[in-house]
């Protein structure tokens, strides 16, 4: 029996933005170590719509549907990272989107709310260490790029600001303060502040972002970024470290604050007692708030002396360029192991195969663990290879020189894999856009094709849901509230699976939790809304295998919604042939239906008697056929009117109907005149169609308060015919067999 867990939300911004990306993988992280189900709903950004549309970027709002479908999801406890998604909003807009959850527990994150739990960093930390140590390194003229000044982190980081530079004695300016967007369009704000400043020497920056935005202003006033304008961060991205020279940050750990709201939110669902505290943040100095670039230069006596020297030499020269504590020590207890290890190999004793083999394993573990300091780490290592040729055994020397030489072997094909890794991945993404959109005849089957490939990148299994009618969904206007779900679609690995037309109708909780999600491990699913321009399609949840799945979302989410589209227009498509085929069929019969009886007319009863024919063609080619006439149809029209003529004519095809049965050809010839053809294996015999059409008209007359009597002449036949040449003359045959009866 499965286990019953916890269903909690997460509403992130963007997952591709470096912030949502990682706090979204700390609570996926604990989500699973707790054993509670997490569904990651990415949206937008609220509020920024003009900014948007300036970015080409127009329908991006419809990213915020989600928010609107998690409302409605039946969410256990929803985690809301309030600060990003509301970060253009002012306080009231905030606290109105928060109201839309209802009733729902509810955790706001980097955003103190008025009516909710709140988790949020201690912004002041890690603000007033940037400040003291600036303050330490004799910057007088220190500036703040501030962000949005309604939002709820911007503003205690400005706070943090003025009460650092009031402790440390330092000038404050109304124009050192400088209000910006929160993202890559903060550079004329970033020209502005430098501009209106220009005896500034260090700003301190709200976001890396707005950091790195800042270093290419600073560059363009031929200026240099640390020794002449000091820069610091915040969040301490991880392409933070990438930057020329290295980004000074504030590091604001995002995967914590994803694993602390989740472990909140399982309290809070459990009844266990946690108090809720800022989560810290810390000061990380590198290049960008230095005065000198010289200390960063590898000393040239790095590798002289014993080898306890060279270990402290190394030890000294990486606590002045790796600044993050857990980094440094693990670097440096693996280089200060690995020199023990050369000099028990190499310059005490002779080395042998094995002593190179291992050692080029360590060497490559080495290399391949350092990411995002590789090149520093290959300095390093063919310096302490230079120091070991001069210090080892001479009989070692070739083997150390062999070392050397791997050193470029082992760069060069780790780019490799890099390269072959982004080719294999492109392969993969070409190959899920060529199945996406390459869609069947069979729209039930091409729902299931389009999850297929999603395995091979990153996507453990996939659920597709398409609204039950493609939603228009105009920006500045309400989501509309009567929408309906249809499931269409399910993939485990690379096995779809197709829902069954009982199954497929859902409301929105059941897309978010249904027995068709699996229920055999932790529940982690990213949700992810299908749209092109304005039209919504659905929305699709994938269960991530690892973090490539954020970094591809934008792709997959593309080619969902444009697979869901094509679909829709050949669903479309095929219900207007299907109507135009109804449409058809109903001209045709009308083109051979006689309008007052609805039996064939003349046309449709010859195109009818050539089907008939062909059926029982080469078999037997026996026929009945008849010919009649309503009696004395002209008198009736004469002494009652047209109308009671009228009436006559149909009383006679329906007295064929019930004399022949349902399965023969009966057609008005014109006038009271009618023709009729069945085969002979659909009668008992001629005689008994002509006693079952006496027993009609006696009994309608009986009962008929008409002043006439009504009567029918038939004769009838029975002939072989092949073709309709033989009905015509059969027909021929019956029509005398009336006018001899009447001669008589």
């Amino acid at each position: 029996m499965n286990k019953k867990r916890l269903n909690i939300g997460l509403l992130v911004g963007k997952i591709t933005d470096y912030f949502s990306s990682e706090l979204s993988k700390g609570a996926i992280e604990t989500a699973k170590q707790l054993d509670v189900n997490l569904t990651v709903i990415p949206g937008g950004y609220l509020g920024i719509q003009d900014y948007n549309d300036s970015l080409g970027n127009f329908y991006e709002y419809q990213s915020n549907v989600l928010y609107n479908y998690a409302a409605k999801a039946a969410f256990e406890y929803l985690i809301v990272c309030t600060g990003t998604i509301c970060y253009a909003l002012d306080k009231e807009k905030s606290e109105k989107f928060l109201d839309t959850f209802g009733d729902t527990p509810l955790l706001s994150v980097a955003y103190v709310s008025e009516k909710h739990e709140s988790l949020v960093f201690d912004n002041r930390s890690g603000i007033a260490d940037a400040i003291d140590y600036l303050a330490k390194q004799g910057r007088k003229h220190i500036g703040i790029m501030a962000g949005m000044p309604d939002n709820y982190d911007c503003l205690k980081r400005i706070e943090a600001y003025k009460e650092g530079l009031e402790r440390n004695g330092l000038e404050f300016k109304e124009s050192y303060v400088q209000h910006c967007d929160i993202a890559f369009e903060s550079g004329s704000e970033c020209d502005e502040f430098l501009d209106n400043n220009p005896e500034i020497d260090a700003v301190l920056c709200v976001n890396d972002i707005i950091a790195s935005i800042m270093y290419n202003c600073i560059v363009d006033r031929e200026k240099r970024v640390g020794s002449d304008i000091a820069v610091i961060g915040f969040d301490d991205r991880a392409s933070s470290k990438d930057l020329d020279p290295p980004l000074a940050s504030v590091k604001a750990d995002a995967k914590l604050l994803g694993k602390r709201s989740v472990e909140i939110a399982v309290a809070r669902l459990t009844g266990k007692k946690t108090e809720i505290v800022p989560v810290p943040t810390s000061f990380v100095p590198r290049h960008s708030c230095f005065t000198e670039d010289a200390s960063f230069e590898m000393p040239a006596d790095l590798f002289e002396g014993t080898m306890d020297q060279v270990k402290e030499n190394l030890k000294a020269y990486l606590d002045t360029v790796i600044f993050d504590l857990s980094e440094r020590k693990k670097i440096n207890d693996s280089l200060s192991d690995f020199v023990d290890f050369l000099d028990a190999e190499f310059i005490d004793k002779k080395a042998d195969r094995s002593s190179v083999e291992n050692t080029f394993a360590r060497v490559s573990r080495l290399y391949a663990t350092q990411v995002g300091g590789l090149s520093r780490m290959a300095n390093l290592l063919e310096v302490l290879f230079i120091w070991l040729m001069r210090n080892a055994d001479a009989a070692n020397v070739p083997a150390v020189k062999e070392l050397f030489d791997s050193l470029k072997t082992i760069r060069e094909t780790d780019i490799h894999k890099g390269q072959n890794l982004h080719e294999f991945y492109s392969r993969l993404e070409n190959g899920f856009i060529r199945d996406s959109l390459n869609v069947g005849v069979n729209l039930k089957d091409s729902y299931g094709d389009i999850l297929r490939k999603l395995c091979n990148i990153g996507s453990v299994t996939s659920y597709l849901y398409v609204l039950d009618k493609p939603v228009i969904h105009n920006n500045g206007f309400e989501y509309p509230q009567d929408y309906s779900w249809q499931f269409k679609a399910y993939c485990y690995g690379a096995h779809p699976y197709i829902i069954r037309d009982k199954d497929k109708d859902m409301d929105t909780p059941q897309v978010f939790s249904n027995v068709f999600l699996v229920s055999d491990r932790p529940r982690i699913l990213i949700a992810t809304v299908l749209y092109t321009a304005a039209t919504q399609y659905g929305l699709a949840l994938l269960e991530p295998e690892g973090w490539e799945l954020f970094d591809e979302l934008t792709l997959i989410t593309n080619q969902l919604s444009s697979a869901c589209r094509t679909l829709d227009i050949l669903r479309s498509l095929n219900d207007h042939l299907i109507d135009i085929n109804d449409r058809n069929t109903e001209l045709e019969t009308e083109s051979k239906t006689d309008e007052l009886t609805r039996v064939y007319n003349r046309k449709g009863f010859f195109k009818a008697c050539d089907e008939l024919i062909e059926k029982y063609a080469g078999k037997d080619d026996e026929f009945v056929i008849c010919y009649a006439d309503t009696d004395d149809l002209r008198e009736i029209n004469i002494e009652h009117g047209h109308i009671e003529g009228d009436y006559s004519i149909k009383l006679t095809s329906d007295c064929l109907r019930h004399a022949f049965g349902r399965y023969a050809v009966i057609g008005r010839m014109g006038g009271g005149e009618f023709a009729v053809i069945t085969h002979h294996s659909q009668i008992f015999s001629p005689e008994d169609v002509m006693g079952r059409k006496e027993k009609f008209l006696e009994n309608l007359n009986a009962s008929s308060i008409k002043p006439y009597k009504f009567r029918i002449s038939m004769g009838i036949t029975q002939e072989h015919c092949t073709n309709r040449a033989d009905v015509e003359d059969a027909l021929e045959k019956a029509c005398e067999l009336i006018l001899d009866r009447r001669k008589k």
